[in-house]
């Protein structure tokens, strides 16, 4: 199994590191960082069995923003093989299926309660509520077409969509950001490679 993380981090930030090594425990085979900089638009991912999309410091509702990330978007909306969008790559897949990203007037840092409203094999393990780390200050605003949402709080009406028909995720927290103490973003991310296994 091959696994694309997609960097959307402003250069030299130590989350995609962190995010790097997670994705290493958690996927089967191999795994590969490019900066989002680098996609081209016409450009064909295949070769991989599954695409996570870090998040980013960057602000899509900032004028010009979302422009600079048209190639990720396009290979998001082109890729028939898994997709996980974390937090700003939420907010990528929302952009690219046609949703507004909005500011949220405020920055939510810690570990908050996600409730499930539907059931999905990425929850396997958890119960129907459970506590992740997020870490943002911009939201996707309506559920895209041909997706559905499977997860929401009181602080973010979307937290996580899947595509109804293709293995695409979003979530607007951060799986890769778990401890002991919180251990659900781990079950979440084993859950997907596991998904994308079965996709790919």
């Amino acid at each position: 199994m091959r696994t694309l993380i997609v960097d959307n981090y402003l250069p030299d930030s130590p989350q995609i590191e962190h995010l790097y090594k997670i994705v290493c425990d958690a996927a089967v085979h191999t795994v590969e960082v490019r900066d989002y900089s680098t996609l081209g638009v016409n450009e064909e991912l295949k070769q991989y069995d599954a695409i996570v999309l870090s998040g980013s410091q960057r602000k899509l509702a900032e004028i010009g923003v979302a422009e600079t990330y048209a190639a990720e978007m396009e290979l998001i909306r082109r890729h028939t093989r898994a997709i996980l969008g974390i937090c700003f790559g939420i907010q990528l897949i929302g952009l690219a299926f046609g949703e507004d990203v909005v500011d949220i007037g405020q920055k939510l840092d810690g570990y908050y309660m996600v409730k499930v409203i539907e059931k999905d094999e990425l929850f396997d393990g958890l119960s129907d509520k459970f506590l992740v780390r997020e870490s943002h200050e911009e939201m996707v605003t309506k559920i895209p077409y041909e997706f559905k949402l499977l997860a929401e709080s009181p602080n973010c009406p979307i937290e996580t969509i899947k595509h109804t028909i293709l293995p695409i995720y979003g979530v607007q927290f951060h799986p890769e950001r778990f401890d002991d103490k919180h251990p659900a973003g781990q079950m979440i991310l084993e859950n997907f490679f596991r998904l994308a296994t079965f996709y790919s």
